[in-house]
């Protein structure tokens, strides 16, 4: 009786040293646990402002008198506002026309560029559409209107190694009959002389 009874309180002292230790471990992981430092919180996220623009020298080309070439202007403009700014910027400057005598324009007048955006390494440029109703029409004026557009915009823009162009949103097969647009177009330099002046204006 002695006997069972002693193995009962060595069981008995056992099981309670066993709580007692886990017990004891689980108080130590809480106190580590709380006596920790807090992390550091993360900073609040920086909204960046957006890039302030900064005038620019860009390179625009326009047709010479007889539509045979494009000759290139010097203007500055304000740039860095973004992709689509900056486009737009150029489009701008190029449907207002030359400022040299001996230039000619290449978009019609009334034009809008409506969009632009990037993907990958080409700019895309949704004109509205009076860039096809009101074209002059002519296997030269179509190729001097689009690479005037093609060539100013891969000029001045970093990244941009080709350029697609739509009318409205949507894909169009060909300005004026003689150039496929229906993909996107790299620049033509056999298009382009320098003018032996050019000017910068503000």
């Amino acid at each position: 009786m002695t006997s069972k009874r002693t193995i009962k309180i060595l069981l008995a002292s056992v099981w309670a040293l066993l709580v007692i230790t886990l017990l004891g471990f689980a108080i130590k992981l809480l106190q580590d646990f709380v006596s920790t430092p807090e992390q550091a919180a993360a900073p609040p996220a920086v909204i960046q402002p957006p890039p302030k623009p900064e005038k620019r020298e860009v390179i625009l080309y326009f047709s010479d008198a007889d539509a045979s070439s494009l000759l290139q202007e010097k203007r500055s403009i304000s740039l860095g506002a973004g992709i689509q700014s900056d486009a737009a910027g150029i489009a701008n400057e190029l449907i207002r026309g030359p400022q040299l005598e001996n230039l000619s324009p290449t978009i019609p007048p009334d034009t809008r560029l409506i969009n632009a955006y990037f993907i990958g390494d080409t700019l895309v440029l949704d004109f509205s559409q009076e860039l096809q109703k009101n074209h002059t029409g002519g296997s030269a004026g179509e190729l001097t209107t689009i690479y005037s557009i093609v060539n100013s915009m891969t000029e001045n823009l970093r990244g941009v190694k080709k350029v697609q162009i739509l009318v409205e949103g949507l894909e169009i097969e060909t300005l004026a009959g003689h150039l496929d647009l229906s993909r996107p177009l790299h620049p033509d330099v056999k298009w382009m002389k320098k003018l032996p002046r050019t000017n910068s204006t503000s």
